[in-house]
Order: structure tokens, then sequence, then C-alpha cells
């Protein structure tokens, strides 16, 4: 009979064990999603922040190309950069009030409906960055003379009594 007691005891302990490692774990995921969350949440206002310097400048440009008073494709540019700043303002004001979790549940959605212009947006979106870091590297002045920021010497002067073709033997 002490036999089945420690067998219940054991068996009892197991999935008290059990029972605390899975409170434990539901504790540690759900740390982690608040932390995840928070971060997504200020890197979200971070960009609204910044869309919103873009879209104000975008709406200056617009302004200034308005008050030319120059020929039509001005104008046109002009009422460009009021409705791109406008579309901007607005994205910045969805970041803004819509909650995180929602943005990525419509992603997802959208990326379902939708793969072939996810992945050209995507594209895109790296070719503009390809862009941007090749437009703030400095050039090199030419290829002899750099070699991806390292100099090379320069190449040995011959002089005028050398040949320079070989001779077949």
């Amino acid at each position: 009979m002490p036999r089945k007691t420690d067998q219940r005891t054991s068996s009892g302990t197991a999935d008290n064990l059990l029972q605390h490692a899975k409170e434990t774990t539901s504790n540690v995921v759900d740390q982690v999603q608040q932390q995840a969350g928070s971060r997504l949440d200020r890197r979200k206002d971070e960009a609204a922040s910044e869309l919103e310097k873009v879209a104000g400048a975008v709406r200056q440009l617009g302004q200034g190309l308005g008050d030319q008073q120059q020929g039509p494709l001005v104008q046109y540019a002009a009422e460009y950069g009021r409705k791109a700043a406008d579309g901007l303002e607005r994205f910045t004001n969805y970041l803004r009030q819509t909650d995180t979790r929602e943005i990525v549940h419509e992603v997802e959605n959208f990326a379902r409906r939708r793969p072939a212009i996810l992945l050209g947006g995507a594209f895109l979106l790296g070719l503009a960055g390809a862009r941007f870091l090749k437009s703030s590297v400095p050039a090199a002045t030419s290829r002899h003379d750099t070699d991806f920021g390292r100099a090379l010497p320069p190449p040995p002067h011959q002089p005028s009594h050398v040949q320079t073709t070989s001779a077949a033997l």
C-alpha cells in the first residue's frame, strides 16, 4: 500500500510541476509580447513623426511651386505636391490612430489577397533603398585610383627602350 501512495504523491508533484511550468511559460510569453508590442508602438510613433516632417516638406515644395505662377507643368507639379502631402498626412493619421496589431493583421490580409503587389512594392522599396545608399557613398575618382576605398599604387613606369610586346619562342 505505501507504494501506491508514493506513486500518487510523485504523480501529483509532477502534475504540480507541469502546471507551474505552463504558468511560468505563459507569463514569460505575455511579457515578451508586451515588450515587443511596446517597441512596435514606439517605432510606429517614430515613423509617423518622420512622415509628418516629410509631408510638411512636400507641402512646402508644392506651395513654393504654386507661388511661382509659371507654366502649366509647374502648376501640375505644385498640385501633385499638395496631393502627395495630403496622402502622407492621411497615412500619418492612420498610423497614429490604429493599433499596431491591427496594422499587422491588415498587412497580412493584404499579402494573402495581393501577393504580387506586396512583392513588387518590396522590390521597389529595395531598389529605392539601394539607390539611396549608392548616392550617400562618395564616388571613387577612377577605377585605377581606388579599390573599394583602398588606394592602389600607380602602375610601374616603363623606360622607352624596353619593348612591351613579347616575342614568340
